[in-house]
């Protein structure tokens, strides 16, 4: 009899746990976001066909105390504010500083059981920094025992970790440091030796050849605009003398 009650309370007790249902963010670390931008929080739900949701809450907690942002179903009274995917999908457009906090999701079953997790939503005072950057890499169509070291010449000068910012094993060069106009990469490993190239065209070339043309066209203009003028004073001489001469006659 022992036996058998224990046995119930065991099945009891998981069937419990299988059945409960869970809550997690998409991404579980804290998010960033500028003012002005637009704020995307995903959470997703894990639970069994038989459990049903019943509500879907957000709540922002911060320096000005708790308040509720958004329920499902239901309408938010912020324009600004949006819900998808049944609610675990909360959007904020155009950020402001009343925003920033900590968000918390809170899942509601049918047995009135509530599930929550929460993340903090925090400013991003500095935008990241943008950067062009060269890739070397040689096709390994073949297995090698060792890593390509790579080696970067800008303008035929070697550069270094003091003279460019490189990634570890030196296979993207950035640009944002550097100034040239002929780039090349040497892969060398146990396979060979590759080198490629890749020369930026001359600005200044370009910009010549854009002044010749302006220079040219303002030419054309002013030949056009004297010839014009010519034509006009000798058609004006030309009737004054006509005129002239169609009264004399008279």
């Amino acid at each position: 009899m022992n036996l058998k009650l224990m046995t119930c309370v065991i099945l009891a007790v998981s069937a419990q746990t299988i059945q409960g249902l869970s809550v997690k963010y998409r991404h579980p670390k804290p998010i960033y976001v500028a003012l002005g931008r637009d704020l995307v929080l995903e959470a997703f739900i894990e639970k069994l066909p038989v459990e049903k949701v019943l509500m879907v809450t957000w709540e922002r907690n911060s320096d000005t105390g708790a308040r509720r942002v958004a329920t499902f179903p239901g309408k938010t009274q912020d324009p600004r504010i949006s819900m998808t995917s049944e609610g675990t999908t909360l959007r904020i457009s155009g950020v402001q500083e009343s925003d920033f906090g900590r968000y918390t999701i809170t899942v509601t079953d049918q047995d009135g059981t509530q599930t929550l997790v929460d993340n903090d939503v925090r400013k991003n005072d500095k935008p990241p920094e943008a950067s062009v950057v060269l890739l070397c890499d040689a096709s390994r169509d073949r297995a090698q025992w060792d890593s390509p070291v790579v080696t970067w010449l800008v303008d035929g000068v070697e550069v270094t970790n003091q003279t460019a910012h490189t990634s570890e094993g030196g296979s993207k060069l950035h640009l944002q440091e550097l100034k040239g106009c002929n780039y090349t990469c040497i892969n060398n490993s146990s396979l060979g030796t590759s080198v490629a190239h890749f020369i930026l065209p001359d600005s200044t070339e370009g910009s010549n050849e854009h002044s010749g043309y302006i220079a040219a066209i303002v030419i054309l203009c002013l030949l056009f605009a004297v010839t014009g003028m010519c034509f006009c004073l000798h058609m004006k001489k030309h009737k004054k003398k006509k005129h002239t001469r169609n009264t004399s006659i008279n």
